[in-house]
């Protein structure tokens, strides 16, 4: 079975380090410390907290953020946990209001705004599209300069991380943002980030980064953050390696090849598609995106299709170790399927 699912991105889960690391790692070495230690020291933090997943991960950032009055803002394009984390707002925090964010909603505050809140996704898997952090720093600061509002902006960087930025941070590194490590309630604009370990890294769990002494605090209030206790020693183990490997320059320069080979084929059998330079999946539309994706499985591909949208679009991604092969059968099934779909 071919995957062109958007996950493993550098094709680390199945590389031969890993799967023997899986298998051989009983020594006598506290790993969940070393690893503890190593994405700090990756992401430039003191201290890292571990999470089952990307969305417990930003279900705790927003809890220990976000504060009664707050004016919580929401781009359009949104995908993944975010409409998730929308609901458990809006059950928990009754003194908070979600908008739509515009230039427009941003004038309309009323000066008695305590802080603006904004809720985003660094890669938005639904659009294809990387958030405008620039404009939305820009903008921000505006709003502080103009009218005292101070802003905090919450990203799910699930698939940014390991992927974008010069040293493969995210999205926030993409554009030369560093994360803010504790809340500052005198600061224009925050930066914060929750990260998944299994989109670019091949593994398993969710994280956040920041100052020792606010994420021990933070550990106290999240009974689903993860202890050494509570994390497999192999997952560690093959983490240590795969934060390595992630780094090296070589798997992303054949994933942004393997990027240009599938928007080519694609191109060559006639089937548009909407794409980003650097990210490595593309959007496809179809009339029954459903069966178009039950019908590549039938036929031994298995691709994704996006989500929280009303007219679904079907999401095809590579990584750095698919070959030639792969994708001919990929791009040659899919279009067989879709002259039929019409």
């Amino acid at each position: 079975m071919y995957s062109f699912c958007p996950s493993d991105y550098l094709a680390i889960r199945t590389s031969p380090e890993i799967l023997q690391l899986t298998f051989d790692s009983e020594e006598p070495v506290d790993y969940y410390q070393v690893f503890e230690g190593k994405v700090a020291q990756f992401f430039q933090a003191e201290s890292v907290l571990f999470f089952p997943d990307g969305y417990l991960a930003l279900v705790a950032l927003l809890r220990n953020i976000l504060q009664d009055g707050d004016e919580l803002f929401v781009p359009q394009d949104t995908d993944g946990s975010i409409p998730d984390v929308l609901e458990i707002v809006q059950r928990q925090y009754e003194g908070v209001r979600t908008h739509l964010l515009t230039p427009a909603a941003l004038a309309e505050l009323p000066d008695t705004a305590s802080r603006v809140v904004l809720l985003a996704n660094g890669i938005c898997e639904t659009s294809g599209t990387v958030a405008p952090l620039d404009q939305w720093r820009e903008m921000l600061r505006e709003l502080y300069e103009k009218r005292g509002i101070p802003s905090v902006v919450i990203l799910d960087d699930s698939l940014g991380v390991g992927l974008l930025g010069a040293n493969y941070r995210g999205t926030l590194e993409h554009f030369g943002i560093r994360p803010d490590m504790v809340p500052d309630v005198e600061k224009d604009v925050q930066f914060f980030f929750s990260g998944s370990l299994a989109d670019a890294f091949g593994n398993s769990g969710g994280f956040l980064v920041g100052n020792r002494r606010w994420l021990r605090t933070l550990r106290k209030g999240e009974p689903c953050c993860c202890t050494k206790n509570q994390m497999p020693l192999s997952n560690i183990v093959a983490g240590i390696r795969a934060l390595e490997l992630a780094q090296e320059c070589r798997r992303h320069e054949a994933l942004l090849e393997n990027a240009e080979k599938l928007k080519q084929k694609l191109t060559e059998k006639g089937i548009e598609f909407i794409s980003r330079q650097e990210l490595p999946f593309v959007l496809v539309n179809a009339s029954d995106p459903r069966n178009i994706v039950k019908g590549m499985g039938a036929k031994g591909c298995r691709i994704a299709m996006t989500r929280f949208t009303k007219k679904p679009r079907l999401c095809i991604a590579v990584n750095a170790e698919h070959d030639e092969v792969e994708m001919d059968f990929l791009t040659q099934t899919l279009a067989d399927l879709l002259f039929e779909e019409k």
